[in-house]
């Protein structure tokens, strides 16, 4: 056995540059396909952190502008919730978490510290449909909204932008008006930008008193969410291509309820926009989907590639020491003797070679998540499938193997004289 591996050993030293370039080969291309599993699993982790923080049956009603003519009103004029809408769609009885949502950008301050925030006056219910964790405190409640209380919520990038690390019990001021926090949570999406939550009906008495908001977000039981789930046809032509052709029950439902109130015709898709969390979990899983083809498809061609590269060198090595085999098997060596060296040699480097590229491909993985910023950057835990990357290794190590056996078995069966006078 000690003479096995001394001549492994006295060849590859023989032959360092074709041993390297064997082994380069396979290491660039688990390396590579390393790389590419990481880079897929950290952009599908942050797609999947930014678009999943809600409940997966939460809705989301958005007010925006009538497109149409109603009722001798002109087209083109902004919609809006007001309190009265707010009621009428949370006694819905397939309604189970409810939270009207009002927004104002105001600017935040604590000791001379500014930071231009997202005020968001929201109802008790929303840190369970948008599942806000709280890192300290608590979140606003129901009897904070029925005392119009000046207590707020802040995120953690409004405490970095206030150059604070604890402002629990302290009051800061939204625009010129103190407000005490009761609690800090986490951020929210990305492109959201610092924001500042507090009680619903504070929000409409100082900041919109004309009592018009946007947003209303809620959540449908399960026993109803399937039929109202369920996709119509559109009665209308969409304008283009690019508008829908099709709506759920319940967005029709919600349309024809609102419609005499919010004064806009019932067939206007653009007054009333309806988000579901079901529908972008449906889109985001589409699209990640597509992305892990996309790197399937793109690690097959490396892991060719790699497996040309190994079969070429192997090939070129075997008809340079045919000559080496002749003078071997004159002397008395037996073929399997030859067959085995070749093989273990192969097997050696691959192996080896193998390994360190997947390693160094893990390692830069582990670098790139602990450089990269885990905040606003849509990239998380770019984490590598091991079994995959071992699978892959292994692969590459049996083209490297068979690749040098075939030649092999080519070389040993020639005559010794035949060998002998083989020119390369």
């Amino acid at each position: 056995m000690r003479d096995f591996f001394g001549e492994i050993w006295s060849n590859l030293s023989r032959n360092r540059l074709r041993g390297f370039l064997t082994g380069f080969a396979v290491a660039w291309g688990i390396f590579i396909l390393v790389i590419l599993l990481g880079a897929s699993n950290g952009l599908t982790n942050g797609i999947q952190d930014s678009y999943g923080s809600r409940v997966s049956n939460a809705i989301e009603l958005r007010a925006f502008w009538a497109s149409k003519p109603y009722k001798g009103l002109p087209k083109d004029r902004s919609v809006y919730f007001t309190p009265r809408e707010a009621a009428l769609v949370r006694q819905l009885p397939y309604i189970n978490l409810f939270s009207a949502v009002a927004e104002k950008n105001i600017t935040a301050s604590f000791n001379a510290q500014y930071s231009s925030v997202r005020v968001l006056g929201v109802e008790g219910d929303y840190q369970k449909i948008y599942r806000k964790s709280l890192k300290n405190g608590r979140f606003v409640n129901a009897l904070d909204d029925k005392e119009r209380a000046k207590v707020c919520v802040i995120d953690e990038r409004t405490l970095q932008e206030l150059g604070q690390t604890d402002l629990l019990g302290k009051y800061i001021m939204l625009g010129d008006i103190p407000f005490l926090v009761v609690g800090v949570c986490e951020n929210g999406d990305r492109w959201e930008g610092a924001s500042v939550h507090i009680p619903l009906s504070t929000c409409l008495a100082l900041y919109a008193t004309d009592q018009h908001f946007r947003s209303i977000a809620l959540t449908i039981n399960d026993q109803q969410s399937a039929r109202l789930m369920k996709k119509v046809p559109l009665n209308n032509t969409p304008a283009n291509r690019f508008e829908p052709t099709e709506q759920t029950i319940f967005e029709q439902e919600i349309r024809l309820m609102l419609s005499p109130l919010m004064q806009f015709a019932p067939d206007d898709n653009n007054a009333i926009f309806v988000r579901s969390q079901a529908e972008r979990v449906e889109e985001t899983n589409k699209v990640m989907a597509a992305i892990r083809l996309f790197v399937l498809i793109i690690g097959i061609c490396t892991l060719i590639s790699g497996a040309v590269g190994v079969s070429n060198i192997m090939l070129v090595s075997v008809r340079e020491r045919t000559k080496e085999f002749g003078i071997r098997k004159a002397i008395g060596a037996p073929p399997a003797t030859i067959l085995a060296s070749v093989i273990g040699e192969s097997l050696i480097i691959t192996t080896l070679f193998g390994y360190i590229g997947m390693f160094v491909g893990i390692g830069i993985m582990e670098l790139i998540n602990r450089l990269v910023p885990q905040g606003d950057f849509p990239f998380r835990n770019p984490t590598v499938d091991l079994p995959a990357v071992i699978i892959a290794t292994t692969i590459l190590i049996i083209v490297g193997v068979v690749a040098g056996a075939i030649p092999a078995l080519k070389a040993i069966r020639i005559k010794p004289i035949e060998a002998l006078n083989y020119e390369k």
